[in-house]
């Protein structure tokens, strides 16, 4: 998610399990970056990589181990402008992590439907509730950012929600 839009919803496949290769070279590469170069104004990919390189965006992850493997690590720090490494980014930050509360809404919104009796249905219930997630919201969540980050501060690092 950004600012100003969601990247595609990438559903693991049942089965899979999500290892640094599987994430670099296929959640990073063939679904992150093509997100990540989505412009309203066609444009060449040049043009595109430089509007990427001008982001003033920080590219933030969990801790999963996948995502703060050295390979992860590595190609990120090559790859994406703006990246924070494991080291950088606070352990166990939840709070300033607007994507949680991205999660928390579109759970609300699978809640809201009905109950999916099988993979295929629950993935396609997924999909359209990632998509009814407006610019607004993700505006709001990254707006709310400065007063998380105070509020955390003066709790000295607890959890906000507490």
């Amino acid at each position: 998610m950004s600012y100003r839009a969601l990247s595609h919803l990438h559903i693991i496949p049942k089965g899979q399990t999500v290892t640094s290769e599987y994430y670099v070279e296929v959640i990073l590469k063939q679904s992150l970056i093509p997100s990540m170069l989505r412009t309203r104004d066609p444009g060449t990919i040049l043009e595109r990589k430089l509007l990427l390189e001008r982001s003033k965006a920080i590219f933030q992850q969990d801790g999963a181990p996948a995502n703060t493997s050295k390979r992860s690590q590595e190609w990120l720090k090559n790859n994406m402008p703006g990246f924070w490494t494991k080291d950088i980014w606070p352990p166990n930050t939840p709070d300033l992590n607007p994507i949680e509360n991205l999660w928390a809404i579109l759970q609300t919104k699978l809640d809201s439907m009905e109950r999916a009796t099988n993979l295929k249905m629950l993935e396609k219930q997924l999909i359209l509730a990632w998509k009814e997630i407006s610019p607004e919201t993700l505006e709001k969540l990254i707006a709310g950012m400065p007063s998380r980050i105070n509020k955390c501060l003066k709790l000295n690092g607890d959890y906000i929600g507490k």
